[in-house]
């Protein structure tokens, strides 16, 4: 009898992706990672770890996309981005020399190098080199958003209900409550804050942010990041928080610059829009004065005491900057005003006082070139005018407020506008080379699409 000989069972290779071949698509594993990153905010600051999470997650996916075999060119505004960098070192090291900085404010200023400066471009650069894609950063914005709007919901119903907000703390100050710099590392969702000298303190949300006035700037990405996503319900959700927390959060520039964002959105977005304006001029121009007055009420005459205050620090500032008017003091100062840092409270007067004139001069070039190519982005792809907007939403928040340890903030803006040159880039690829567009049936499932095949055991492909 002859014996047949036992058959190897055959082996069934998994799908592979580009990025699992060696090839120049996307980095999986990062993309996975920044989008639980952003999606999971809520969780990083209840737990207290907020501000290191950020640099951490940053500062790991540049270095994983040095091993990238794409090649990225840097703009020449995030050259010059780091060319004020290198100022900022210089005027710092200088000063520590002279004795004109503190150590302690030295080191905090260093931090801010790192942890958000520095960290801005390459968040950007590592997102590019990586190709992580727009629909998937722009997701977990819009679950950002949607948190937002829970625990905002939930915060004014607690206040409705009993009187007060509800009363909440991180995970890490409550096993260590002598926590140093302890307001990086609260859970809190409300501030007692005085909106005008005299006055009784009022709640405001800070949602899950260091203070009111980030939780307003960070959600002028979230709605503008939220406007581009695709599905509707999303769409709305993430938009919704965002708004509902600018409002609550009572930041007046943050309130002012997601109506500057959303016009400038519409504009370029919007050709019905476009042609109302156009058509309405005339009486834009009539209601003009009426509107400069409302602006001018509300930032200088409205919560008046709150405006005095600035304008007082900011007149110390300046005084201060004409005895180091060429590079500044390297670190913020003490103010005999206000028990707030010289050189505080607006991005403007913190680099005049931080880097001088030459450091203003190089940072003012990096604004406007990068602006410039966000331009040249939003009239070639006009989808993509939502991130024209945020940016000039930004400068406009800039003018009261600062960077200074907004790392969530410049994470989630510079992972945004890296994958919106990612789409642009793929959208000239496809342009050119129609046939790249059947690539996209071996793309890999984004992140959610991975987490649903996992929750529901479906082990095919994650």
């Amino acid at each position: 009898m002859r014996l047949r000989a036992r058959q190897a069972p055959a082996i069934v290779e998994p799908q592979r992706f580009p990025s699992e071949i060696g090839g120049t698509g996307v980095d999986i594993v990062a993309e996975r990672l920044l989008f639980w990153t952003i999606a999971l905010v809520p969780l990083w600051w209840i737990l207290g770890v907020q501000l290191m999470v950020y640099p951490v997650v940053g500062w790991y996916v540049f270095y994983r996309s040095l091993y990238r075999p794409k090649r990225v060119a840097l703009p020449l505004g995030w050259q010059m981005w780091g060319v004020y960098i290198a100022v900022w070192l210089v005027s710092l090291w200088v000063n520590l020399v002279l004795g004109k900085a503190e150590l302690g404010r030295s080191i905090t200023a260093l931090g801010s190098i790192t942890g958000v400066w520095m960290l801005t471009p390459a968040v950007w650069y590592a997102v590019r080199r990586l190709g992580i894609r727009y629909e998937v950063i722009v997701r977990a914005i819009c679950i950002l958003g949607l948190c937002q709007l829970i625990a905002a919901g939930l915060g004014e119903l607690c206040v409705l209900l009993t009187g007060s907000p509800p009363e909440t703390q991180s995970l890490l100050v409550t096993l260590v409550p002598s926590m140093p710099a302890s307001i990086f590392f609260e859970g809190r969702l409300y501030n007692f804050e005085v909106l005008e000298w005299g006055a009784d303190p009022v709640t405001r949300l800070r949602s899950f942010y260091y203070w009111a006035p980030l939780a307003g700037t960070m959600s002028l990405f979230v709605c503008m990041g939220s406007w581009c996503e695709r599905q509707l319900i999303w769409r709305w959700l993430g938009f919704a928080g965002g708004v509902v927390t600018i409002w609550l959060s009572a930041g007046r520039a943050s309130q002012v610059a997601i109506v500057m964002a959303l016009l400038i959105a519409l504009w370029f977005d919007n050709r019905r829009f476009r042609q109302t304006v156009i058509w309405s001029t005339p009486l834009l121009g009539l209601m003009a004065p009426v509107i400069g007055r409302a602006l001018y009420f509300y930032f200088f005459e409205y919560r008046s005491d709150s405006t005095s205050g600035r304008l007082a620090l900011y007149d110390e500032t300046f005084k201060a900057f004409t005895q180091s008017p060429l590079i500044g003091y390297g670190a913020q100062g003490r103010s005999t005003v206000l028990d707030v840092p010289l050189g505080s409270h607006s991005q403007i007067w913190s680099t005049i006082y931080q880097t001088g004139l030459i450091g203003s001069c190089v940072l003012i070039a990096a604004w406007v070139a990068l602006m410039w190519v966000l331009l040249r982005l939003t009239c070639r792809f006009s989808s993509l005018a939502p991130t024209l907007g945020a940016w000039m939403g930004l400068t406009l928040v800039l003018v009261t407020g600062e960077l200074a340890a907004a790392s969530v903030t410049v994470f989630v803006l510079a992972a945004w506008l890296g994958t919106a040159w990612n789409w642009a880039e793929r959208q000239v690829k496809q342009q050119q080379l129609p046939w790249l567009a059947a690539m996209a049936l071996a793309e890999p499932p984004t992140p959610w699409e991975s987490f649903y095949r996992w929750w529901w055991g479906d082990k095919t492909t994650r």
